[in-house]
């Protein structure tokens, strides 16, 4: 006897919900990265050169050896624990013992610049073996315009004006009672390290020009507007990969803030959502549970290493020390 035919499946509104869920899933996780892989390019080129930043400049590279004899890490904070007792003692204050809590080590390499007539060097020593790689910039004149050929800056001479209503100013003499009003305590104001300039153009005897003025300096810088700056090729990426910070008015900078904000959210998106499309393929979750417990372990494990990194090393307040070659 055959069966009879059976009634078709059919979902619960519950299921079908799911269903076109994960649908609208799939295609947003589609569709924005390809939205998304330009930049997504651009931003992890740009951030390869702080780790090479050698990349692509043409820079000649070479190793050379400074110094094999340096004193080891032991050796140096050995000789800082001396000196501060020979300080402590002087004040009267405790007495300093170096302890087998934390290994001494040298958190970075060392850099020098070195400038000659033709070339300019960036040595980069390593502080343990005294190896260094030297990357040589070669200084030409080609790109350079003689200087019968360079247009003057009718503004070249105005470097600075104080202004009558300094924004800057008046703002930081508005925080206080504005604090105080708030029910939250006032002291001294004083801006952040960040620039505050306002950019406008402005014609000089018939000659545009683009004007600078830094508000906390009251400092003036102007340019041709039709010689614009020369910027390096690889300047401009790490320029760009750092900058950040929403403009006051909408501009380019303001949508590239945007896109760096889109980045973050498309990366979250994009792990969470591949992370419910795996689950549907069931042949893959035991593998999959494997995986991404190791990655939270993994990254844990590396939280917590910076974590230790960036709170136990104090702000270093010496004077950088200068080296003369006769």
């Amino acid at each position: 006897m055959t069966e009879p035919n059976r009634p078709p499946n059919r979902k619960s509104p519950a299921g079908r919900l799911f269903h076109s869920a994960m649908m609208l899933a799939r295609r947003v996780h589609l569709y924005s990265g390809i939205f998304m892989f330009p930049f997504v390019l651009l931003y992890g080129f740009t951030g390869w050169f702080f780790n090479h930043p050698g990349l692509l400049t043409g820079d000649r590279t070479t190793d050379i050896v400074v110094k094999s004899d340096l004193p080891s890490a032991g050796e140096t904070a050995a000789q800082v624990v001396d000196e501060l007792n020979y300080q402590s003692l002087v004040i009267e204050g405790p007495e300093i013992k170096l302890t087998d809590d934390r290994a001494p080590r040298y958190s970075s390499s060392l850099t020098y610049n070195v400038s000659t007539l033709n070339q300019s060097h960036v040595v980069t020593v390593n502080p343990t073996t005294g190896q260094a790689r030297v990357r040589t910039t070669y200084k030409t004149t080609e790109s350079k315009r003689e200087p019968e050929q360079e247009k003057a800056n009718p503004l070249a001479d105005f470097t600075r004006t104080e202004l009558e209503k300094n924004l800057l100013k008046q703002v930081a003499d508005a925080i206080p009672p504005a604090l105080e009003s708030a029910g939250l305590e006032s002291g001294s104001v004083k801006p952040s390290s960040r620039l505050s300039t306002i950019i406008f153009s402005a014609d000089a005897d018939g000659v545009p020009c683009v004007v600078t003025y830094n508000l906390a300096n009251e400092a003036v810088s102007s340019l041709r507007a039709d010689e614009p700056l020369e910027i390096e090729n690889k300047n401009f990426l790490t320029r760009l990969h750092v900058s950040r910070h929403y403009t006051p008015q909408w501009d380019v900078r303001w949508v590239w803030a945007l896109l760096v904000d889109a980045m973050f959210v498309s990366m979250v998106f994009w792990g969470c959502s591949g992370l419910f499309m795996w689950w549907q393929v069931k042949r893959t979750r035991v593998w999959g549970i494997g995986v991404f417990t190791v990655s939270l372990v993994f990254t844990a494990f590396l939280a917590i290493g910076m974590h230790d990194i960036f709170t136990s090393s104090a702000p270093a307040r010496t004077k950088l020390p200068t080296s003369e070659t006769h």
